[in-house]
């Protein structure tokens, strides 16, 4: 068998690419009306990648949704910056402004502003070109994964941080952890890096270092670096909540990714988070929370069900604000 070279391989990748461009090219071209999707985000490399989709629908009716673009920016992201490269796809696709119906973005500054952001750029373009303000939307996933950002967890996720950073950061530290867990016979084998950009990620650091404590604070122990907070029982407490109340997030989160999912979905979805949360902080204070329930025999120091209560209602004003009813 003979290898194909580097170049050749390339080469037939760009074709690839070229002929899927051309494709969505003619389908654009019986489009009546049409819809963007954009997202902003960086990389490993700290390079910034915009993301664009294009949704259209024909005379017929006929849906046709396609990735149009992955364009890094290298420079800076501005609300202007943004617009330029829109109205680039705008252009090559052949779409007209007076016929973008919608445009969802992510949350950043730089596309929600409405003066200097993405948002405020479109708007000012439609109105110079005479044409109607399209209708924007905040991606529904991201607005509920910005409802537990913008809770204060820092009293636990700052040391969960410092001690998985620990162990994972050193290679040595890591292989040995990884095999002292093999030993036990444990259900996960390792501890996730907290990265605040995945939407799960922090409920599942905590619910894995939840599961390690004590041979967490066994393994630091040994390596001369102790946590005293893994024997705070005050401390636990708190850490318990969080996991508990991270994993429902969490719950949510998976099943607005559905891909099966319709509008109607996601309305049913929310509509039946927003009680549940009234729900349990009702129930904060008889300290019926899953995971905390299982703790209270073993802890000698009372729940603090007062800082409970105010991070759950916390969380509950911005699901409040962020999914206000009618």
């Amino acid at each position: 068998m003979i290898s194909i070279g580097s170049n050749t391989v390339a080469r037939r990748i760009e074709d690839l690419g070229g002929d899927i461009i051309r494709q969505i090219k003619e389908k654009t071209k019986s489009f009546c009306w049409h819809s963007l999707a954009l997202d902003e985000s960086t990389d490993l490399c700290d390079t910034s990648q915009l993301l664009v989709f294009i949704r259209g629908v024909d005379s017929e009716f006929n849906v046709t949704q396609e990735s149009a673009s992955v364009h890094s920016m290298h420079s800076t992201t501005t609300g202007k910056d943004i617009f330029n490269e829109v109205s680039k796809i705008i252009t090559e696709y052949n779409l007209e402004w007076k016929r973008v119906q919608c445009m969802t973005i992510d949350g950043g500054k730089n596309m929600s502003g409405t003066k200097r952001g993405l948002v405020g750029q479109i708007t000012t373009a439609r109105e110079v070109r005479g044409f109607s303000k399209p209708i924007f939307l905040h991606c529904l996933i991201h607005q509920q994964a910005l409802c537990l950002k913008y809770v204060d967890m820092s009293c636990v996720m700052k040391p969960v941080a410092s001690v998985v950073n620990f162990i994972r950061y050193h290679a040595l530290y890591h292989r040995q952890f990884h095999d002292f867990l093999k030993e036990i016979d444990s259900e996960f084998l390792d501890l996730p890096y907290y990265a605040a950009v995945r939407w799960l990620s922090c409920g599942k650091v905590l619910l894995h270092c939840l599961e390690f404590r004590s041979q967490i604070d066994l393994f630091l122990t040994e390596k001369n670096k102790p946590q005293p907070l893994l024997s705070d029982c005050e401390w636990i407490w708190k850490f318990i909540f969080f996991a508990d109340m991270t994993g429902h997030i969490n719950n949510l989160n998976l099943k607005l990714q559905s891909k099966t999912n319709l509008i109607s979905d996601y309305f049913v979805h929310v509509e039946a988070f927003r009680p549940k949360l009234a729900l349990l902080e009702g129930q904060v204070f008889h300290n019926i929370f899953h995971v905390v329930k299982n703790f209270h025999a073993e802890s000698k120091v009372e729940f603090p069900s007062s800082f409970a209560n105010e991070i759950n209602s916390d969380l509950k004003m911005h699901f409040q604000d962020r999914f206000a009813g009618p």
